[in-house]
């Protein structure tokens, strides 16, 4: 482990030593000038600096380091479990009442982590106007005092969050069956409670939210949609590029060297590619030129979620490449067999090449049109609400008392007013994305894949051998995981 470099701080730094962090810093590392060293920064915690023993191992625990800060960076917004996107909601709305409408990074991190980062932000002001003044010593000497304390705060603020976390639990899990109890019952009763709401809501609303967006947002519409698009397109080619190049290499090895030890270890390699960093980072790195062009979205909306973004579009690339993996070893599993020689393997694979891209292709669309819309949302949407904040938020306590007569807490005016104005914003949303990005994606769903597929094979010659099969679709369903299902070891036996 290397010490601490004794270089000139930079600017960033001198920010941090003395008391100045933001979560809109630069990425988490820098390669300091001293025997192939890397350093890790925290807003709130003690930077890190080790050194490697070398400039390739270096790189490795740096592509290493960056997986690991990102995945765990993006749990939340990964997890396909409600629990996870009602906390991040509730984190959300919990600082909107507090007046931060902007998207910002506070939500990276595990609950636990998240939390911290809101009370820790929350904390600062008075830990700088009551605790900093009194700080001995002066230069280095005070900033590092600083620093110390910011990190025995930050911990003691994470651990007891992880502990009212697991506390909370029990009770959790309780509030939900009695939600579930409640709700079930009446569903169809508060949805036309709801529906009704709504309606009185959008005649209160209508007037300033058009005129909000008429004034502030169609004008910047296009840009916006246009910085996100530029975003994605350069990684979701460079995806299906080196997708391209492992199914040619496995074609290739086919035709070149037989052996079956060798292609079930080129198998196993083209399996993994979703998770090895070094492949994948050519990938990752068409994406982080887009954190400093999303800076134009800091004035005009507030925006200051730029790595939270990017980390976004490189989970995407990686996982459209799992899902593109999955399903060729899939096609090539149940296509190929004992009976067919080297060539007749190869023209198959070459088959399923060809719908693996085409699938490749829709699925990068609807993905990228996905990705998109969301960002836009999560862009646009703080900031319409904070600008009718001061007049449509006014309204709201007459429309309250229907809401309550329900009974129930599934229902919430806030909720309902904010549904209002998310349904007329993606409206416009919609309509700039449908001029921007191409409607006509082409379907390729793994079914017809397969059948297609089996139609070509049986014209070239007819085979006993059995034919796997699968109830699930390795496609957008596949999420990622540590390990890419892999054929049986008799696979690519001539």
């Amino acid at each position: 482990m290397g010490g601490r470099s004794s270089s000139p701080l930079d600017k960033q730094q001198q920010q941090h030593l003395r008391g100045e962090h933001t979560l809109e810093e630069s990425a988490p590392f820098l390669e300091m000038p001293v025997n192939f060293p890397l350093f890790l920064q925290h807003p709130f915690r003690r930077h890190l600096c080790f050194s490697a023993a070398t400039g390739e191992a270096q790189r490795a625990w740096r592509l290493a380091l960056e997986g690991g800060i990102r995945l765990r960076g993006t749990v939340l917004q990964r997890s396909q479990a409600p629990a996870a996107h009602a906390f991040l909601d509730a984190i959300r709305l919990y600082r909107q009442h507090r007046g931060h409408f902007g998207h910002d990074d506070m939500t990276l991190g595990s609950d636990a982590e998240v939390l911290t980062s809101v009370l820790m932000q929350e904390l600062l002001p008075a830990l700088r106007a009551q605790i900093q003044p009194g700080l001995r010593g002066t230069g280095r000497a005070r900033a590092w005092a600083w620093t110390e304390l910011l990190d025995a705060v930050h911990a003691t603020v994470l651990a007891g969050a992880s502990a009212g976390l697991r506390t909370f639990q029990p009770e959790k899990d309780e509030l939900l069956v009695a939600l579930q109890r409640t709700i079930r019952p009446d569903v169809d009763q508060m949805l036309r409670l709801r529906e009704r709401v709504a309606g009185k809501l959008q005649a209160v609303v209508q007037g300033p939210l058009e005129l909000c967006l008429r004034r502030k947002v169609d004008a910047q519409l296009p840009r916006v949609t246009q910085t996100l698009v530029n975003t994605l397109e350069a990684t979701l080619a460079a995806v299906q590029t080196l997708l391209a190049q492992g199914m040619d290499r496995l074609s290739r090895n086919l035709r070149e060297s037989p052996s079956g030890a060798r292609l079930r270890k080129e198998v196993y390699s083209f399996g993994e590619m979703p998770w090895d960093p070094e492949l994948m980072q050519t990938c990752y790195c068409e994406a982080e030129p887009s954190q400093g062009r999303l800076g134009c979205l800091v004035v005009p909306f507030g925006f200051l979620g730029a790595r939270s973004l990017v980390f976004g579009a490189q989970d995407l690339a990686q996982q459209l490449m799992a899902d593109a993996v999955a399903t060729f070893l899939q096609l090539a599993d149940q296509c190929l067999t004992t009976a067919l020689d080297c060539n007749q393997a190869a023209q198959q694979l070459e088959k399923v090449r060809g719908r693996v891209l085409k699938k490749f292709q829709s699925d990068s669309d609807s993905a990228q049109r996905r990705f998109i819309r969301r960002w836009q949302l999560c862009i646009l949407l703080p900031f319409v609400l904070s600008q009718l904040e001061p007049s449509c938020k006014e309204e709201l306590p007459e429309l309250e008392g229907d809401v309550l007569a329900a009974g129930s807490s599934a229902l919430t005016i806030e909720g309902i007013y904010e549904d209002v104005i998310r349904g007329v914003l993606l409206q416009r949303i919609d309509g700039e994305l449908k001029k921007t990005l191409s409607t006509s994606y082409v379907s390729c769903d793994l079914d017809g894949c397969l059948e297609a597929l089996w139609n070509q094979a049986g014209a070239d010659e007819q085979t006993g051998a059995q034919r796997g099969t699968s109830s699930k679709q390795p496609g957008s369903s596949t999420k990622v995981q540590p390990l890419c299902p892999l054929p049986p070891p008799g696979m690519f036996r001539s």
